[in-house]
């Protein structure tokens, strides 16, 4: 269910006003968000979270719909940065596709299409189509980055866009504790994603 506007006094609630609350209101809320999902999070908690009046909250972001919104679009701004800083810099393809699954896995989260399935009904379609192509700016980054890699003759040639949403996909692995677990880490999972990635299943030659 979608939470109603609250009726706002006239002024602004103690403690508003700076960038720094507003970040702090984003970065809990975004936490409890990938850890509880959207049904489970109220803005009274994420007032009480954050240690300020629930006032505070909604003086920046009118409703739930409005925060999730928010909070997506920042989450994905930091990992599209930080998918970027990786794939733009040293070492060869393999080497940096496995630091992105290592660092994509070890933020263990709800399953990103299992939130946004659950969020749907709380959001307007103009809210879904910016998370969607936020989401869709890390994809294309991953793209672009396997396009080289064909022009180089690095791999095989495929179609790009499919290899980037295959490779982002087979990372919802993290949450299955049959496969993290006492027995396999974090780090070698992402090793055998994109051993598997690279290789193939295909028997080689002797």
């Amino acid at each position: 269910m979608t939470e109603e506007p609250m009726k706002r006094k006239p002024g602004r609630p103690k403690g508003t006003g700076s960038i720094q609350t507003m970040q702090q209101i984003l970065r809990t809320a975004a936490y409890l968000f990938m850890e509880q999902g959207f049904e489970k999070v109220s803005l009274e908690g994420v007032a009480q979270a954050c240690g300020v009046t629930k006032a505070s909250v909604y003086y920046y972001f009118n409703n739930k719909g409005v925060l999730f919104t928010e909070c997506l679009l920042f989450v994905l701004k930091i990992a599209c940065d930080q998918t970027a800083e990786i794939m733009n810099g040293e070492g060869g393809l393999r080497e940096r596709l496995l630091q992105v699954a290592v660092r994509h896995m070890k933020n263990a989260h709800l399953e990103f299409e299992t939130m946004m399935r659950e969020a749907s009904s709380g959001l307007s379609e103009e809210q879904i189509t910016k998370i969607r192509l936020s989401e869709q700016a890390i994809h294309q980054l991953l793209a672009e980055a396997f396009s080289k890699a064909m022009d180089e003759g690095e791999i095989v040639r495929c179609d790009s866009l499919l290899l980037a949403h295959a490779f982002t996909a087979v990372l919802a692995v993290k949450n299955r504790k049959e496969i993290i677990n006492v027995h396999k880490s974090v780090e070698q999972a992402a090793e055998e994603i994109v051993k598997l990635l690279w290789t193939g299943l295909q028997p080689r030659q002797h």
